[in-house]
């Protein structure tokens, strides 16, 4: 399967060839005005109260494509090059494959697969520059066939979507995309000076007429050495389900040189409420009931050379989870110490050949 996994990256690779340079062609206008890929590799050392566990391994290998299709409609596709296959749709290991209309500069609507509309610093981030993220990050299936309509400030500074999607409880459960379960998504993305936030709520549907909310806030300051951001999640089931299942993440970058940053990050999430999810099999993206969880650590970026085609990173981080075993009723605390250290190198054939 990873052989066929190489071939198909390979196949692809050698077919964009004539497209780069007929690209150059001013018949080809802004059709491919995005195309490359991205590689990120780590090796890992990670050890818990029993085993420790060592040892390299691809994290991602993403390829890329966009442009302008003319008449106000563009496009754009990224597509992550796994060895599973699709389970739920045709385009399950395609992260983004949309179609986007401008009729006007305030206003967009786009079609196609594409992650929910959800706030939240680190959630809006790539995966491939995110570094010990939260449970709801690893766990959530953000990439969902959708539609949405957007109002963009006449400055560009703020845009409001309204979005409907997949929910993601079909794929948790693993039930086909006509399942009829969608999730309703509201999101503000701002600019206001060094401050900037990404907020949003939203309604998913985890079985017919019945929805989780999951309200995310996340706020920015950006300044020339460095940045902070502090997200905020939380679940609610019912109405009376406030405040006990939610989770906070938080990262601070300071850049020595535009080339070198560290960062120190953490996060702390909680899962006390008393309301489950009815007969649905699995808590999806939320956090076990009964258990919290915490993870902190810190490690730095640098860049070998000013196009910042590579990175090189390292950093050290503990996860401590704690939860009542229903068994003894005692108390278990769980720790675990993880090492990484991993490379990720991006060429860009658009900016090759431009």
């Amino acid at each position: 399967m990873k052989i066929n996994t190489l071939r198909t990256a390979i196949a692809i690779s050698v077919a964009l060839v004539p497209l780069l340079v007929n690209a150059q062609q001013p018949k080809w206008g802004d059709l491919f005005n995005t195309i490359k890929f991205e590689v990120r590799a780590d090796g890992e050392y990670t050890t818990t109260d029993s085993t420790p566990n060592l040892g390299f391994h691809g994290k991602y290998f993403n390829l890329m494509m966009g442009g302008d299709l003319g008449s106000k409609f563009s496009y754009y596709f990224k597509q992550r090059i796994v060895a599973d296959p699709g389970t739920v749709t045709f385009f399950d290991n395609t992260d983004f494959l949309y179609l986007d209309y401008k009729p006007t500069p305030n206003w967009r609507i786009r079609f196609g697969k594409e992650a929910m509309a959800l706030g939240g610093f680190e959630y809006d981030a790539s995966p491939i520059d995110v570094y010990f993220p939260t449970n709801l990050w690893r766990n959530i299936y953000c990439f969902q066939m959708a539609a949405h309509a957007a109002y963009i400030s006449n400055d560009g500074n703020h845009t409001l979507v309204a979005q409907i999607s997949n929910s993601p409880y079909v794929n948790y459960e693993g039930l086909n995309y006509d399942a009829g379960l969608v999730s309703y998504n509201l999101y503000w993305s701002g600019t206001m000076g060094h401050w900037q936030t990404l907020w949003s709520t939203s309604l998913m549907e985890y079985q017919w007429d019945h929805y989780l909310n999951l309200v995310m806030i996340g706020n920015k300051l950006t300044y020339e050495k460095w940045d902070l951001y502090l997200d905020f999640m939380h679940h609610a089931l019912s109405w009376d389900d406030w405040g006990k299942n939610f989770g906070f993440v938080s990262c601070f970058n300071y850049y020595f040189t535009p080339r070198f940053n560290i960062f120190i990050k953490g996060m702390y999430e909680q899962n006390k409420s008393d309301v489950h999810l009815g007969s649905a099999v699995a808590p999806g993206h939320q956090l076990v009931a009964g258990h919290t969880s915490a993870r902190y650590g810190m490690g730095f970026e640098w860049y070998p050379s000013l196009q910042k085609n590579v990175r090189l990173h390292i950093y050290g981080c503990r996860l401590t989870d704690t939860y009542t075993d229903i068994a003894t009723d005692v108390s278990v605390t769980e720790d675990s110490w993880n090492v990484d250290i991993g490379a990720t190198w991006t060429v860009d054939f658009h900016k090759l050949f431009k």
